[in-house]
Order: structure tokens, then sequence, then C-alpha cells
């Protein structure tokens, strides 16, 4: 039977009287067992000898008065309830010797365990990293923890099968690792936690809840360096579901996600619900702002199905929602997958009474190609953002096959073409009483949906617009309504439906105000808006086109630099380390007679590190092509690698014409200083007829 939220919060109230004698049980005290309490005497002996003559008298309190109890791996036994007075702290020690089973408190397999009573467990956290320079990337994609590497260290709490948990008025402070863990628990409850990590910690999640059911957390005042509260399925196989979980009244400071499914997720998640919380940074410096407010993923298999997200505040995040289908697919052990290894699903999202306050990133709800997130709502929310966006953002291609395999998060792809929200591989989303703004001008469109089905737009607002981009921007878009909207004093095109004939007649609009609108709605064929803002190349003769560095549109954070050896002098390339899949170029050109043709690359990669690129012609697959020499300028055949098998020479059959060419990043540092698109039966030597080797 599927507990509603309301049963969740009553049973898992009632686990203090699980066990009838739990409420008159025998008191240990610490002391009386050897522990000297002096933060300076490793009391692991005493402390593990209270527990064990506790749990062998049928169970009980094992309290610790006022003191600094040191201490190493602790093992918690059915029925011990460790109660921490407000003066007193357990102490972590700093040395890794001291924690055989890897963790300070652990329980395994035990029931009707708790711990309470007000006081602090201080893990000493700083002990088991070390500082290792400043982060040199984009400040929207790093977090504070980038700059610091983790030693070999344990964890903090750890329950594993256990029943009956109970945390409570608790500090838990400078975890070296995940602070809270529980896998494969049932009837667990956590309320009145504080926890405090440093924000540069790595791998500090707050609690991690991994294939649990009927888990409760409630009250809890968090800040971390990693997830806030985030829901896991570590272990492949479909016998660990994580169902009826509860977080709520929670004020939660993260540098990474503050509220999260994911990123493992093997087994099925359902009835989960995070409601009555507020997440927040109180820093200006990005890499201490959450990267999502809510991340919602499923990117090994599971699927994820009811799930609620309601009156939630959020102030200073980088992303404020981000809802992400991947597919790892097992591509290495630690992503592995039971057969048949198959994407998973994100279905029945509701997020509603949503309110977040200068966001510095746009929001994000996007599946794979042939595989939708589905039935997804989003209703009464407020989005706030910094703004001040560029138009290359609006008119760079979104990568898609290329990252269907990458680690989820909001930033994935590089800014988007939306300012509010960009939704992709969709089918049956609603969007309902939604008001986006931004508190700088923004150019980009407010709203973009590629390849989405039966989209509702209704009550949907922006607080300005631009005229250089539709307002919204539907590409490949089937079966829209667009209703009771307000078009914005500034307004260019209101929405602009971009595809094939049958597509852009199913976009409606219905009852919307676009009297400030120049047009309301603007029916494209597919990639016009974009192909009208890229520079034309011409041929140089015949069949012959030749498109160096200088002719392309760059797309952040790919650029031009100069280069001597460059054959113009000037090359292409993402500079910025650590961007894979990131920044592209883009152009037109137009040939003169129809057939099919090959195309050539000339380029410089320093190593195996930087030997690849993707380029596509008309928007149409992206070709993977890997340089065939390196540490020196050559020209080569564009070719395709597709998984493990060889690669092979790429051609094309265009028309006479117009058509796009773009090149994207996949490995920073690779250099591209001109693309020759040349017919078949043309003659064509780049070495001797255009640049030789350098």
């Amino acid at each position: 039977m599927v507990l509603t939220s309301s049963l969740l919060i009553l049973a898992a109230s009632a686990l203090a009287a699980a066990n009838p004698g739990a409420a008159t049980a025998r008191e240990f005290d610490v002391r009386a067992h050897g522990a000297a309490g002096d933060g300076v005497t490793l009391d692991t002996a005493a402390l593990q000898k209270a527990i064990d003559v506790c749990a062998a008298a049928g169970g009980g309190k094992v309290v610790f008065p006022e003191g600094r109890y040191l201490t190493g791996s602790l093992e918690l036994k059915s029925g011990v309830h460790l109660v921490v007075k407000p003066e007193a702290v357990i102490v972590g020690s700093r040395s890794l010797a001291d924690y055989p089973s890897r963790r300070l408190i652990q329980a395994k397999a035990a029931t009707d365990v708790a711990i309470t009573g007000g006081g602090a467990i201080d893990g000493q956290g700083e002990a088991f990293w070390e500082k290792r320079g400043p982060y040199e990337g984009p400040a929207y994609r790093g977090t504070a923890a980038f700059e610091y590497r983790a030693l070999p260290r344990p964890s903090f709490l750890y329950f594993h099968g256990c029943r009956d948990v109970v945390l409570k008025e608790i500090t838990l402070r400078n975890s070296p690792s995940w602070t809270v863990h529980f896998q494969r628990c049932q009837r667990v409850r956590v309320e009145k936690v504080t926890i405090r990590n440093p924000l540069h910690g790595p791998n500090t999640d707050g609690i991690d809840i991994n294939s649990s059911v009927d888990v409760l957390v409630k009250d809890c005042d968090i800040v971390t360096g990693d997830d806030g509260v985030v829901l896991k399925s570590t272990e492949p196989g479909h016998d660990h579901p994580s169902r009826n979980i509860t977080v709520e009244g929670c004020r939660i400071w993260s540098a990474c996600n503050a509220l999260k499914i994911g990123t493992e997720t093997h087994d099925c998640f359902e009835n989960i619900v995070f409601r009555d919380c507020h997440l927040y940074s109180d820093s200006d410096n990005p890499l201490e702002r959450a990267l999502s407010g809510v991340a919602i993923e499923s990117v090994d298999g599971a699927r994820l199905s009811g799930i609620n997200v309601t009156d939630i505040t959020m102030r200073n995040v980088r992303a404020p929602i981000f809802v992400r289908l991947g597919h790892r697919g097992g591509n290495s052990e630690r992503t592995r997958q039971v057969e048949p290894r198959v994407p998973g699903k994100i279905e029945k999202v509701v997020i509603r009474n949503v309110t977040a306050e200068r966001s510095m990133f746009e929001s994000s709800i996007t599946g794979i190609p042939g595989h939708d997130v589905e039935d997804i709502a989003l209703e009464n929310v407020r989005l706030e953002y910094e703004g001040g966006g560029s138009e290359d953002w609006a008119l760079g291609e979104v990568p898609d096959e290329a990252v269907i395999r990458r680690y989820p998060e909001a930033q994935m792809f590089g800014r988007l073409p939306a300012y509010g929200l960009y939704c992709r591989h969709v089918a049956g989303i609603r969007l309902r009483d939604v008001r986006v703004s931004c508190l700088a001008p923004d150019p980009r469109p407010m709203l973009v949906c590629d390849d989405v089905k039966d989209l509702l737009v209704e009550k949907v607002h922006a607080a300005s617009a631009l005229p250089r981009f539709p307002l919204v921007w539907l590409k490949n878009v089937r079966n829209a309504l667009v209703s009771e909207c307000v078009a914005p004093s500034g307004t260019g095109v209101f929405v602009a439906a971009e595809g094939d004939e049958e597509a852009v007649r199913s976009v409606q609009l219905e009852g919307n105000d676009t009297r400030t609108a120049a047009t309301a709605l603007a029916r494209l064929k597919p990639g016009e808006l974009i192909s009208a803002a890229l520079p034309l190349v011409q041929e140089t003769s015949p069949g012959l086109v030749v498109i160096e560095a200088e002719a392309m549109r760059c797309f952040e954070p790919m650029a031009v630099q100069a280069d001597s050896d460059a054959s113009s002098g000037q090359y292409v390339s993402v500079p910025v380390r650590g961007m894979r899949d990131s920044g592209g170029a883009a152009c037109r050109f137009e040939v003169s007679t129809a057939g099919d043709y090959v195309i050539w690359a000339r380029t410089f990669g320093e190593s195996g590190e930087t030997n690849s690129f993707y380029a596509s012609i008309d928007r149409g697959p992206a070709w993977l092509a890997d340089l065939e020499k390196l540490g020196r300028w050559h020209w080569g055949r564009v070719r395709n690698r597709e998984d493990e098998r060889p690669a092979t020479l790429v051609s094309c059959r265009l028309d006479r014409g117009v058509h796009t060419l773009e090149i994207r990043n996949r490995e920073s540092g690779t250099k591209i200083d001109a693309v020759v698109i040349v017919r078949a039966d043309v003659k064509l030597d780049p070495e001797r007829d255009l640049v030789g080797d350098g």
C-alpha cells in the first residue's frame, strides 16, 4: 500500500512508539565506561563498549554528557539511542587509521536506532582535503569544491538496511564526505537536524536517501558544499525502490544542488514530495551558489513517477529548475545497468507554487531523442533571473546526442537559447500562471520549446521583451496552444513556430493580448530564424567553398584567436579547459550546383585530449571527427566515428542554394582554421591548392 504524505508523517511520528521499552529505557553514561571526554584521548573503545553493553541489555540510551569525545569508527546496534547532550560534542579523529569501517558512525541491519539530544558531531573534514588552486572555468559551471582535492577519508553517518531510524535535534558539522546516508532503509525520520559543512567541502552531501522507503525529512537547516538533500539509487537492479519520501520545512544552502533526485538512478522513484522549503545563498560568489534549486534526474534507467514539488522559495541560486532524462547506459563500472540497458522515464511531475529570486541561469526540462519527459506541469511559478544574456546564446546549437551519456547538471548544455525556460524532447507539458522576469535586459526568447508535443502555455507572462527574437520560440512543436498570455511592450514576434508544415499548423493562439507585438504568430521554415543571423560565404569556384575561421560566427566559449601558422593567421577554438561539448561556430554557404560534397578541415591538436570536434550541415546528424595528426597543422578529410566502429569518410548531398555549416566543440583546445566544402567530382589537393601542412 502506498502511504499518502499525511499518513507518512503519522507513521514517522509513531517510530518512538515502535519499541514500548524505549521511553523507559535504561541509560548508559559513556564516562562510566571509560570515556575521557577531554577532546585529546581517543575514546573509541570506551564509546563502543557503552553501545555494546546497552545493546546486550536489550537497548536503551547511551548518553554523552558535557565534553568532547574524540573517536574513530563506531557501530550502532539495534535498540540503541545515542543521546548527545547540548554541551557534548562527538569529534571524529583526524587519522584515517582510526576508521576501520571508513565511517564515523554506522548501523547495519539495525532496528530502532536514534541519534538525538541537542549536541553536536564534528567530523573535522578539513583534515581530509587539500587546496589545489583557483577554479579557472566559467563561473556558472564550477563549484567551490572544484578548488579542493579530496584525500582518502571516511564518511560520516551511515545506515544500511535499517528500520525505524530517528535523527532529531542534533548538529552535524565538518563532515569529510557524505554527511548522512540512508541505504535500503525503512521508516526513517530526520527532524530539526542542523548541518554545517564548508561550502568548499568536496562530496559533502547533506542527506543522502538511497533506495529507501517511508522517509520524512522535516525542519532541517543545511549548509553544505555538495547536494543538500538528495535521493539516489546507487545499486544496479530493480529490487530496491525509493518510495514515499517527503522533504518539508527545510532551509538549504548548497553550493551544488539544493533538492535533488539523482545522479545515480537505477531503480524506481515513486511518491516523492519536496515542499515548503527555502533554498538560498548568502554569497555573491557564483561558486557558492546552488547549481540547481530543484534537480530531477534519471540517467541510469530509473522510472521517476509521482514527483511533487510545491511551495518552494529560492533566492540567489544559479538555475531554479532542472529536469533531465539522460542515459549513461552503463558506460562505466559506476553506472552499469542490468540488461537490457535502456533509458529510464520521468513522468507525472508537478512543480507548483514556486518563487525564485535573482537566479543566474536558465531553467530546463529535457529528454533525449526518442525518449521524452512526459506529463509535467508548472503552475503558479515565478522566476526572476539576472538577465544580461547574449544574442549568441539564442543562435548557438544546444548539444543533444553528444551529451546523452554525460553527467547531468543544469549547466551541461552551456548557456541556453531561452532566458527563462528551455524544453526539449517533452510530451505533455502544461505551463499555467508562470511569470518570468529579468533584472537586466536579455535579448533571448523567454521560452524555447524544441521537439515538444502537446504543449499548453496558459497565462504565461514575461516582464519585458526585445524585438530581435520572438518571445516564445516553438521549434518542431506539435499540438501547442498559447492562451490568455500578454505580449509585453516592445515585442517583435509574440510566437514563432518553426518546423514542417504540419507542425506549424498545429500551433494555435487563443485569447491572448498581442496589441503591443509587431507580429502575433510567425510561421517559419526549419532553421530560418537562426540562418538569417549567420554570415554568408560564397563559392571560391564552382563546387568549392573555402570557409576561414574569421568568416564564422562563434558561440561562447568558442572564439577566434590568432596564430601565425594558421592559413589566415586565425583559428577558432574553445580556450577554456574543461568546457567539453560547449561552444561552436557557424556560417551559411552557397553552392551553385547540386551534388555530393565532401568536407576537409585544417586542424591542430596538442594531444589526445584535444583531437576531435563535431561538424554538421543544415543541422543534420553531428559527425564526430577525429584529428588524424597531432602536434602540427594539417589538412584532413572529415570522418565520422560512431562508438567503437572505425571512422568513415563524410559526404552529403546538397541542393543548389544556401546551406548551413556548424562546427561544435568536443574537447577544449582543438583548433580549426579553415573548412573546405567541395563537390566530390572536383579534384582538390588542399596541401597544394590551398594551404600546405604547417
